[in-house]
């Protein structure tokens, strides 16, 4: 064999036997190539036109394609070519995203959503650009049934232009986007009849004092808002949505967010920012914060930041101005607890008659939180005595106010069942020591039924 491979031929007879395979993969059938190119970038899909005649017109079958510069200008000429030709030659274009951070013109941006819209009748479009004009929704654009999905990702104004229409339009996302006006805000919402998802991120509402998100259809609802200290807008958004599953409200409440009849709220995120000012927070953000609240006071599971925690702990008589969620079984705490957010918890603990659940996803912060004494100065709530079942919580050391927390539980949780414990890392490790904190709190469990307690 070690001959045969070093002999003056066997080169020869190697160079002859690669001529000789067939190119099997070029005969394929087009289905399973059109399956293989999906799996490549848009530009390597588009590249495979040069193995061979056979490849040539292959990728314009293609119904998905994602185009992607970043801080590349010199090639900028290069993008515009390459979506010209996408558009021209493309035959079943369904999605198309287009990522670029430099500046694009937005005649040519304009020109490519007419005919994707127009033309291809495009399904789902994403657009993140750099546009240095408004972008205009006009109603000649929207008058149609193809589009299911737009996500726009464009730091300029919006501006609405007519009564648009997206007949079929079920996820919208803007992202950085300014409100001209009143007008266009309205016209947009309005203009979704079947819409499920709306997500609205860090969007300017400057030029909006009063706007309404009326969608029957609409199921999640997702706002974030992120302003600059201290500052604050006459701006009222209601949200009457009767088939709402889920919202989450993350950061600033510089606009007033009315929620009107979300009965069918399943679940719900407020992340509500404490880092203004004391007299800022108390004449704006805790009014909107409770009223918020009041809006959603049939949620069935509802966590809660500590940033919100902490901004509600400066609110005078809290307990009276908080509803009683009567429908609330699963109830969560995002990020570390502190000794003045125990007494926030409690005020929720306390509207929250048939919780079953508790979550603290992220334990107690060992700098905020001292001995726990929280938990012995107010009376037990209902919930704790009569339907609590199950507390999680993560990042557990075995701090003194970490175990004055589970004592005050074990004691007065009659029909508790379970306590899962996600250890530190220096507790996770440490099984002698998970022993002693499972016989500690046993033995205070006492005259109720027993409780299984795991640590993880």
């Amino acid at each position: 064999m070690s001959n045969l491979v070093s002999s003056p031929d066997s080169s020869k007879l190697y160079r002859h036997d690669v001529i000789d395979k067939k190119d099997v993969i070029s005969e394929l059938p087009d289905s399973l190539l059109h399956h293989i190119l999906s799996f490549l970038s848009t530009r390597d899909a588009i590249r495979t036109s040069l193995l061979a005649r056979r490849w040539k017109s292959l990728w314009t079958y293609l119904s998905d394609f994602n185009i992607k510069l970043e801080d590349r200008q010199k090639q900028i000429s290069h993008l515009f070519n390459q979506v010209d030709t996408i558009l021209k030659k493309a035959k079943f274009l369904k999605r198309f995203s287009l990522v670029a951070y430099e500046d694009v013109d937005v005649e040519k941006v304009y020109w490519w959503t007419i005919t994707l819209l127009l033309k291809h009748k495009i399904q789902e479009l994403e657009l993140s650009l750099d546009l240095r004009s408004p972008f205009l929704l006009a109603d000649y654009l929207t008058v149609l049934t193809s589009l299911n999905v737009m996500d726009l990702d464009i730091p300029c104004d919006l501006k609405v232009v007519g009564c648009v229409h997206f007949p079929c339009l079920k996820t919208l996302a803007l992202h950085m986007m300014t409100f001209v006006d009143e007008t266009s805000a309205q016209q947009l919402f309005s203009g979704c009849p079947v819409l499920q998802k709306l997500t609205l991120e860090n969007c300017g509402w400057k030029n909006v004092q009063n706007v309404s998100i009326k969608i029957p259809t609409l199921t999640t609802l997702i706002i974030e808002n992120n302003s600059d200290r201290d500052s604050i807008l006459n701006c009222k958004v209601t949200i009457d949505a009767g088939n709402l599953r889920s919202f989450s409200y993350n950061y600033d409440l510089i606009i007033e967010l009315i929620p009107v009849g979300l009965t069918s709220l399943a679940d719900a995120y407020i992340d509500v920012s404490d880092s203004h000012s004391r007299s800022f927070l108390e004449q704006y953000t805790i009014p909107r914060a409770i009223r918020l609240l009041s809006g959603i006071l049939h949620v069935k599971s509802l966590v809660l930041s500590n940033y919100a925690l902490s901004t509600l702990s400066l609110a005078e008589n809290l307990l009276s101005r908080l509803p009683t969620f009567h429908n609330l079984t699963h109830l969560g705490v995002d990020r570390e607890m502190y000794d003045f957010t125990g007494q926030v918890l409690m005020d929720i603990l306390e509207k929250s008659p048939k919780l079953e659940v508790l979550d603290i996803v992220d334990g107690f912060d060992q700098d905020y939180c001292s001995d726990g004494e929280v938990w012995t100065l107010r009376p037990v709530p209902h919930c704790v005595k009569y339907s609590l079942k199950l507390v999680r919580i993560t990042d557990f050391w075995g701090r003194v106010a970490e175990m004055q927390f589970l004592i005050f539980l074990l004691k007065n949780a009659t029909i508790l069942r379970r306590i899962k414990i996600f250890c530190g890392e220096s507790l996770s490790a440490d099984l002698k020591k998970q022993a002693e904190i499972n016989n500690q709190l046993q033995a205070t469990r006492k005259g109720l039924p027993s409780c299984a307690i795991e640590f993880r």
